[in-house]
């Protein structure tokens, strides 16, 4: 398992952001007009709190394959992220709907950084409680 620090963005929070997220990936293949009522809050991965209560952070598996719904959009899920180009925003959708199914590691954006647990716990995400 790997981790994706999410920062906040705007008006949204560290966790509704990382939520959001996970959300819009789970709508790739399963866009919001097919959804049963039980899909409604169905995401991806994981989301983790870091012990300050503040941060939070996906728990992430880059080679988890996406597949992509033909009535799939990503308007939503760009706008997750400000920080891509016009050119990066459209190379991310042209790519995806270039394929029928793609490795989630395959659309992380280059600003961002992907941990292993290892250097989660030294950022003091998973402090130990024999301590």
């Amino acid at each position: 398992m790997n981790y994706i620090i999410v920062l906040p963005e705007g008006v949204l929070t560290s966790q509704q952001r990382a939520e959001a997220i996970s959300r819009e990936l789970y709508c790739i293949t399963r866009p919001r007009q097919i959804q049963t009522p039980d899909q409604a809050d169905a995401k991806v991965f994981g989301v983790i709190a870091h012990p300050d209560g503040v941060q939070h952070a996906l728990q992430v598996d880059t080679g988890y394959v996406i597949p992509v719904h033909p009535l799939a959009t990503l308007e939503r899920l760009v706008a997750l992220f400000p920080e891509l180009t016009e050119q990066e925003r459209l190379n991310l959708q042209s790519y995806i709907f270039a394929n029928h199914s793609f490795p989630f590691g395959n659309i992380v954006p280059s600003t961002t950084t992907v941990r292993t647990f290892e250097e989660m716990e030294a950022l003091g995400w998973f402090p130990n409680q024999d301590a």
